[in-house]
């Protein structure tokens, strides 16, 4: 099991992937930065789990995630850049 993370979550679009390991910020990440009273341009450098609903083979809930930094790519904007061990599944967070 993984240990939780004390970092934000907040929404990814997957299939958005623009470089390696760099997914663009859509209308839900944007949404979810505002909520912590933040802009793209604000959350460069910060660390927070990003996450994008899925389910498991029997149709419960089980997010995919991964943690990692908001970044500025020149070409494509501001970009949710995951950490080197990639993305996991909520069902394999510990639970507090």
């Amino acid at each position: 099991m993984r240990q939780p993370h004390p970092f934000p979550e907040i929404y990814i679009d997957l299939n958005a992937a623009m470089i390696e390991r760099g997914y663009l910020l859509c209308r839900g990440s944007v949404d979810d930065l505002a909520k912590l009273g933040l802009t793209p341009a604000d959350a460069v450098g910060m660390r927070f789990t990003f996450v994008q609903d899925e389910v498991d083979e029997q149709g419960n809930p089980d997010d995919i995630m991964f943690n990692g930094i908001v970044i500025h790519d020149p070409k494509w904007g501001h970009l949710a850049f995951a950490d080197e061990d990639g993305v996991y599944w909520r069902s394999e967070v510990a639970k507090l």
